[in-house]
């Protein structure tokens, strides 16, 4: 048997990865990474501020107490009370649309979009809750689609 030697060109040794380079001495970078990091807190705590989410959960749960409230004591005014969930979405595409208006300082295609879109759903949430007759308020929400579009049609990007 020959002698069974490995190539050496077929098989060449791994180079070892390269080092970084050395770190410089001075803490510059790091004040300035520090100072990114403290803009970017204070980007986001404002953010959070000039938005309303923190109260929405709790704002939507004395609501509903209040309605069960009212029906446990025989007052019934709301008829179909899950409607209150389509609110719900109405709520927050109102929000879209003033946390739009609030970034561009005007009212753009995208907040007339949320705001028709919130008022669409007020008006089918209304409808339900107070059990009003939807053949009579159909034309209603034609009138607010085409307004709605209209509305969009008008508005400058």
């Amino acid at each position: 048997m020959a002698d069974q030697t490995p190539n050496q060109g077929s098989n060449p040794q791994p180079t070892p990865p390269a080092t970084p380079p050395p770190t410089p001495i001075s803490g510059d970078w790091r004040e300035q990474r520090r100072a990114e990091r403290m803009a970017r807190r204070e980007a986001r705590r404002q953010m959070r501020s000039g938005r309303p989410y923190g109260w929405v959960g709790g704002a939507i749960l004395i609501l509903l107490g209040l309605i069960f409230l009212l029906q446990n004591l025989g007052i019934r005014f709301l008829y179909n009370w899950w409607a209150v969930f389509i609110l719900i979405p109405a709520f927050w595409a109102y929000v879209a649309a003033w946390n739009i208006y609030q970034d561009h300082g005007r009212i753009t295609r995208g907040a007339a979009g949320s705001l028709a879109v919130g008022f669409l759903l007020t008006i089918v949430a209304l409808i339900f809750l107070f059990n009003l007759a939807f053949g009579l308020f159909w034309p209603v929400v034609l009138i607010a689609g085409g307004l709605a579009l209209l509305l969009s049609a008008l508005i400058p990007r």
